[in-house]
């Protein structure tokens, strides 16, 4: 079993921040269902071996999410349910900011809080690709598979990079919050095209990418120190005060800051590590 992080070749890194490896067999009830609080994140994913229900708990949508998936940007928290044929083998491609949006050649607003199925939007090949992923001997062959395709990708790419993609990446390691003007200035546009082309690159406005970026930062950092009390988090991520920090988190999570971090704690991945 696996869940891991793993880096990009040189070639692809600046377009593949990085892939997510997970491979899991049964699971216990309790751990099947993993809350996916929001987060700035764009994906391609092969669901090899299993795949996963994704259900909205504000609209109560339930929905099987496609072998071959694209991930568009994340604007409110999902619950995944994870089901084993007979395990469950998934490979996630976690683009860099705007390298989707470069890669396919078209407006990322509109895979906004959407799961595509990848193989309508992309190209067919795909479905080898899930095969070779399903059948390699081991972990860094499915890599090798993945990086084969996306190599491919690149020699017809669709999009030229732009200094937006650079603002991403800074909002996305650093979300303190930042002018929109000063933004703007570092892309030589102005405000209104700024906005409109970053949500285009992005599929989200610059203020709720900051937004959703710092709220998961906190998050995460909370979880990496559970001895902290949570102003102290708020404070260290610029949050005025705590109630702001709750605000986001029930835009974001749909609960209170421990609610998630109690949900949180039984993720299917978890059982990788008992």
């Amino acid at each position: 079993m696996i869940y891991q992080e793993i880096v990009p070749c040189l070639a692809l890194q600046p377009f593949v921040q990085n892939y997510l490896l997970c491979n899991v067999g049964s699971m216990p009830e309790e751990f099947s269902v993993k809350p996916y609080p929001t987060r700035v994140e764009q994906a391609l994913v092969f669901f090899a071996r299993g795949y996963i229900q994704s259900h909205d708990p504000i609209t109560g949508k339930t929905s099987k999410i496609a072998h071959n998936a694209l991930f568009g940007q994340q604007v409110s928290r999902l619950n995944f349910r994870t089901f084993t044929e007979p395990d469950f083998l998934m490979l996630m491609v976690v683009f860099q900011p705007g390298a989707m949006f470069r890669l396919l050649g078209f407006a990322n607003p509109e895979l906004t809080a959407m799961f595509c199925d990848a193989e309508l939007i992309v190209d067919k090949e795909l479905r080898s690709v899930n095969d070779r992923i399903a059948n390699a001997d081991s972990y860094p062959q499915m890599i090798s598979h993945a990086e084969e395709y996306l190599l491919r990708k690149l020699r017809c790419i669709q999009r030229e990079k732009h200094p937006i993609d650079k603002i991403g990446q800074l909002l996305l390691a650093n979300p303190t919050p930042f002018s929109l003007d000063w933004l703007a200035n570092q892309a030589n546009l102005s405000a209104r095209q700024f906005e409109r082309k970053f949500s285009e690159r992005m599929g989200i406005g610059p203020k709720l990418y900051s937004r959703i970026s710092r709220f998961y930062q906190a998050f995460q950092y909370k979880e990496r120190h559970p001895g902290l009390d949570w102003l102290t988090v708020a404070v260290h991520f610029g949050y005025t005060d705590y109630y702001h920090l709750v605000k986001d988190f029930k835009q974001f999570a749909n609960v209170t800051p421990n609610l998630m971090i109690k949900e949180y704690a039984k993720r299917p991945e978890i059982i990788v590590n008992l």
